[in-house]
């Protein structure tokens, strides 16, 4: 079995899939952020501090901190933002040890903004480290959704590989129809929960989430699925709590609550991408945030994480099915399994088709499956499902008056939609605007 070695992997998510094709020697860290369920989920030394000056391994992974390329972090300055902030030095060191150890593959992982508010960096990296060294340069874009997870979840990944041998990829096989958030954790749906503030202790389990406001608490009985503060607040006003329709009246846009805030995630569509503000999620039904279990279950976690900052280990990790695949093609790279064979490909969801081109020895190509994913939805196997846990849009408040703002809301949505599918209830999600 090939050996590899991981760089700035933290908690240990890309670890759990890589595990499964080679023989991982360690982590090599310098933040240490992560060590605790890195140990106990993975199983492998945390080395944390000075990197030793060899290793015996074939493949290189990490996933460093993307803070400069995403766009949560957009309104900061250059040390923060962008290609050369300082969050970007642990890329330096993840491509400066591989060349060091002349890895022959190295993969690591970054938000899509990487591609392009990164470029330069990218650029950089191509021309003054690895090119001189013998590099070749592959740009692969993914989707979590292409391997059975309940998100969207795109992330771009750099691949750096000996020119000796040639890479490419195998496409995963996709299943008929696509994962929802019902698949991930319906099971979990009547497990006692417990609130807590994880900012204030670690004294967390599989079934605690965060504390929210009181606020927040008291739009949660009437926030229907999909919809996260900027929505209740532009539909339903009158509903807010003083506080909240204050923020509203003081606007200086239409999103004056944060991509942060409170919003509620659907039974029958993919989980929004977990980030750091993964524990504000509000769970389908029940009018509480998700758990810590059901975050780490829809990530495709084996279990919760260890230590301070449960959920940011979530939300800055790797599915382990994509650590895996990923791992699997730098396997058949070291095999040498696609011989002379040197090609690009995308993915276009409109034709169905790949379309890409020779590379010809190139020193970089790009292989994008961002939209390579199921597009099939079967409705029969959620029959399980009440009308009650399938829709938020009818809501009893008190004892048997139905709260009834959303008959306005559906005939709005079907006058900017178009869609004259819906009746007299809205029975699907409207489009969620908590993560824009």
């Amino acid at each position: 079995m090939y050996n590899a070695v991981g760089m700035h992997v933290f908690a240990g998510g890309f670890t759990v899939g890589v595990q499964r094709e080679f023989n991982v020697l360690c982590q090599l860290e310098k933040h240490g952020f992560g060590g605790d369920t890195c140990e106990a989920m993975c199983k492998v030394p945390f080395i944390n501090g000075e990197w030793p000056d060899r290793m015996d391994a074939q493949f290189a992974y990490g996933n460093p901190r993307c803070t400069g390329f995403s766009c949560i972090t957009a309104g900061y300055d250059d040390s923060v933002h962008g290609p050369w902030s300082g969050p970007t030095k642990d890329i330096h060191e993840f491509c400066e040890y591989t060349v060091k150890q002349n890895f022959p593959i190295a993969v690591w992982e970054s938000v899509q903004q990487a591609y392009t508010v990164g470029r330069p960096l990218l650029d950089y990296l191509r021309d003054e480290i690895f090119r001189p060294n013998h590099y070749r340069i592959a740009h692969v874009m993914l989707n979590a959704a292409s391997f059975g997870n309940a998100q969207q979840r795109k992330r771009y990944f750099f691949v750096a590989y000996k020119d000796d041998k040639t890479f490419n990829i195998t496409p995963p096989v996709l299943d008929e129809f696509y994962p929802v958030t019902y698949d991930a954790i319906w099971s979990l749906r009547d497990r006692p929960t417990n609130e807590i503030k994880f900012n204030k202790t670690m004294d967390y389990d599989f079934d605690s989430y965060i504390r929210l406001t009181p606020n927040e608490k008291a739009v949660l009985p009437r926030l229907p699925n999909g919809w996260g503060l900027n929505s209740f607040a532009r539909y339903s006003y009158d509903d807010l709590p003083p506080d909240l329709k204050l923020t509203w009246d003081l606007r200086s846009s239409n999103m004056p609550f944060s991509m942060h805030c409170i919003g509620r995630v659907n039974w029958l569509t993919p989980c929004p991408t977990i980030h750091s503000s993964g524990s504000r999620f509000i769970h389908p039904h029940h009018d509480r945030p998700l758990t810590i279990g059901e975050l780490a279950t829809l990530m495709g976690w084996p279990q919760i994480p260890c230590g301070p900052s449960p959920v940011a280990q979530i939300a800055k990790g790797i599915v382990p099915n994509v650590g895996e695949w990923l791992a699997q093609q730098a396997k058949l790279y070291l095999d040498g399994y696609w011989g002379n064979e040197d090609w690009e490909s995308s993915y276009n969801d409109k034709t169905s088709m790949w379309e890409g081109y020779v590379s010809n020895g190139a020193i970089e190509k790009t292989f994008n499956l961002t939209r390579y994913i199921s597009k099939h939805f079967d409705r029969s196997r959620y029959d399980d499902l009440t009308d009650a846990q399938f829709t938020r849009f009818n809501v009893v408040r008190g004892t048997d008056e139905l709260h009834r703002p959303w008959a306005r809301v559906a005939e709005s949505y079907r006058r900017h939609s178009g869609d004259t599918r819906m009746g007299g209830k809205i029975e699907r999600c409207v489009p969620a605007d908590f993560l824009d």
